[in-house]
Order: C-alpha cells, then structure tokens, then sequence
C-alpha cells in the first residue's frame, strides 16, 4: 500500500514539475538558467513519470512479468509529446489497459485444440442452446428428424469407442426402431472387432524385449481399456477388463521402461482398480517422461484424493492449464476445490 501511494506520489509531482517545465517555453522565461539543464531536467522528470506509470499499468493489469519495452514506450511518449507530457500518457495507456482487462475475463476455451472430446462437451460461460450444445446426443434426444438420425447412428461406427459409446447407448433407446437395431449392432461389432484385434495382437507377441513388443502389449491394454467403456455396467466383465488391461501395461511396462503411454494406461486403469499408489507410482513416472501436464495432472488429483491428501489434490488442479480447468466436468471439480 506504501507502494502504491509513493508511485502517485511520484506520478502526481513529475506531472505537475513538467507542467511548469512546460510553461517556461511558452511565457519564454527560462527559469533554470539554461537549454541544456532544462533538456536534462525534463529527462529526468520524464523517466520518473515513466516508471510509476509502468508500475501502477502493471498492477492493475495484474502482470507481474516488468517489460522493459513497455517502460521505454511510456518514457518516450513522456519525453517526445511534450503538451500531452505524463498525465495524458497515463491516462490514455491506464484506460486501455482498463477496458482491454475488463474485455477478456474468460480464458481463452479454444487454446488447447488437439483434444476430440472438446465437441461433446458445452464450454464454461457459454448458453446452452436445447438442440446442439451437445452435438449427436442432444441430437438424439430432442431432434425429430429420424432419418438424419439414422445417418448419424451408421457414421458412428467410425467413431473411436470411446467417444461413440455414450451416444450409440443413447440411440438404442430411441422410439425408432432402425436407429435402435442399427445401434445395438454398431456396438456389437466394435465390441466383436476389439477381441479380434487382441487375440491377432496376442499372437504377433514375440520372445524378447524390444519396442516393437512393448508397444503390441500397449495396443492390448489399450484395447481392453476400449472394451471396458463398453462393458463398465457389468461388474464381472469390468473386473476381468481391469485384470486383462493391467497385465498388458505392466508387460509393456517391463519391456520397455520409458513407454510413457504405456505407464498412463497403467495408472487409469489403476485408479478404476482402486489401487491409488501404483496409479501414483505409474502417473509420475509417465509424468516425468513428458506425457502432457493437462494429460496427468487430473490423473493424480484423482490419485491423492483416494488417498485423502487432500492439500495435495488442490495443488496439483491448481497447476493446470485456466483452458485444461474451463471444461466440464473437470472445471466443476476445479471450481470445488479452487
């Protein structure tokens, strides 16, 4: 606060020095003898004015990185304007970064857009509108038009599971009896389509340890965690899902210690084992391998809360991304604890 009041103090008296450094060119009364102290004098003043006003600017845009640019900016336009002087360039600069503040409360959403999960999902701040705030599962809850419906439903298939899963469960209670057969049978195959996949992976599977190894074991793994969205209702086959994927990540795991992918895999379906400290072994591991912090982070939130480190949790939402945070249903969790 002491601060603070000294930059006014300092931004109010250059101003008003300069004012009157001013005034001697126009009445012509050269008051400090001469040219080359009043050009030394108005330096002076003008590089005080500049650096309360950068201070003041950079507090109220809450900026705590100083500019050195920005100082030179403000020092120039103090020195070479010489009627507009400090009090106008502060006041012009000081609205500016008012209003440009003011215009940018939320977090930029579409800063992170290699992420396919973004459609399905309605942005933090925006109106909901009833049809597609939530793109095909809105679609197949209030729209009437059956056959653009059915259309949907067939291009699913080539949608990956887990996005797709949510939706085609939807269209099998739907009224229409195309869209809820054509559905059933979306899903029957990419459920027949993933075991065919691993029993072929199953058999590529090789003696020694190599990459090539460590990632079929990883492709396995990945797509029992696949099956599982799709068979998560069913306790028996989730259990047995959870087993079959754990083993694949920890053989990929141990053929090749620096999988990062492999270790993500392990610490999810970890945390769906409820085995909260070999998911946090395993998340910051792949962590420190590089796996992207918007990736991990929620992972080992999760992971701490099991544990009940609650401290822990808050910390590590705080250290994600504001645009990772905006989504939901991460942004309510965030919100909660933040």
């Amino acid at each position: 606060m002491l601060l603070k009041l000294s930059l006014w103090c300092g931004l109010v008296i250059s101003s008003a020095l300069q004012c009157v450094l001013l005034a001697s060119l126009v009445v012509e009364q050269p008051w400090l003898g001469s040219n080359v102290v009043w050009m030394l004098v108005h330096i002076l003043l003008s590089a005080i004015g500049a650096v309360c006003s950068g201070k003041l600017l950079s507090d109220e845009a809450k900026e705590t990185k100083q500019y050195l640019s920005f100082y030179i900016l403000l020092f120039s336009f103090a020195l070479f304007i010489p009627f507009a002087g400090i009090a106008a360039t502060f006041v012009a600069t000081f609205y500016g970064f008012r209003e440009a503040h003011r215009r940018h409360r939320q977090p930029d959403y579409w800063k992170l857009t290699p992420r396919a999960e973004l459609p399905f999902t309605t942005p933090k701040g925006r109106v909901a509108t009833r049809v597609d705030s939530r793109g095909f599962t809105e679609h197949l809850m209030y729209s009437r038009n059956d056959d653009d419906l059915y259309r949907k439903v067939l291009a699913a298939a080539n949608i990956r599971t887990a996005l797709s899963v949510t939706a085609l469960k939807q269209a099998m209670r739907h009224r229409d009896e195309r869209i809820r057969l054509t559905a059933y049978k979306t899903l029957d195959r990419k459920v027949t389509d993933l075991n065919r996949q691993i029993q072929h992976l199953e058999a590529q599977v090789s003696a020694g340890d190599n990459i090539e190894n460590s990632n079929t074991w990883l492709q396995i793994a990945s797509n029992y965690w696949e099956l599982l969205t799709l068979e998560k209702g069913e306790k028996v086959a989730r259990d047995q899902l959870l087993k079959k994927a754990a083993q694949a990540a920890i053989e990929a795991v141990s053929i090749l210690p620096g999988n990062r992918n492999a270790h993500f895999v392990l610490g999810r379906v970890s945390l769906m084992q409820g085995n909260a400290q070999r998911a946090k072994i395993a998340l910051e591991r792949c962590k420190t391998l590089g796996m992207p912090d918007d990736k991990v982070l929620p992972q080992l939130a999760e992971a701490a809360y099991m544990q009940r480190q609650y401290a822990t949790v808050r910390e590590l939402l705080n250290k994600l991304d504001p645009a990772t945070r905006a989504y939901p249903p991460l942004s309510h969790v965030a919100e909660f604890w933040t």
